[in-house]
């Protein structure tokens, strides 16, 4: 295999193997466990999105929220996982915008990505609660976790990831 490629494949690995500890990690923080996970795993995708191109974050996008949903053993795991196709969309819409803009203006394509990803998610859980018929208790839920505690923590996230891509510098460039 050729450098780049070796490096592609590495950084996806260790930034999906850390995303998924985040997420794990979650499990152990109890309520509002989301304000840490969330910006951890924001900045996890934003990082790969840097380091290694719109493939490598868009397998973490796409993986990690799997993982997660297979994983929960939250009451309302069985609910959330006919839901993650559209959490992992809504990650890849973070990473897209963010891509786009990187190298112009990574703020502009942090915040675009992180109201965009909000806005997805929101209408999304609007619409899945209803068409799904889920009961008022998990609706409820569902509905705080997917409304603006998704815009914080996408922010959040960004402000992480600006801070170690800056300090990664030169270092993070295929």
């Amino acid at each position: 295999m050729r450098r780049p490629k070796v490096q592609f494949i590495t950084r996806t690995a260790i930034l999906l193997a850390l995303t998924i500890m985040f997420q794990m990690m979650g499990r152990f923080l109890g309520p509002n466990n989301n304000f840490i996970v969330g910006p951890l795993v924001n900045a996890a995708l934003l990082i790969a999105t840097a380091a290694t191109g719109l493939w490598g974050a868009t397998t973490i996008s796409v993986i990690a929220p799997f993982v997660s949903a297979l994983t929960n053993k939250a009451p309302i795991a069985p609910i959330l996982l006919p839901f993650t196709p559209f959490i992992a969309i809504g990650n890849f819409i973070l990473v897209l915008f963010f891509y786009l803009f990187m190298k112009k203006n990574k703020i502009a394509g942090i915040i675009t990505g992180s109201v965009l990803k909000f806005s997805f998610l929101y209408a999304s859980i609007s619409v899945f609660l209803k068409v799904m018929k889920v009961p008022e208790g998990p609706s409820k839920v569902l509905n705080s976790l997917f409304s603006w505690p998704q815009l914080v923590t996408a922010l959040a996230g960004g402000v992480i990831a600006l801070v170690v891509i800056k300090a990664l510098g030169k270092n993070i460039e295929m």
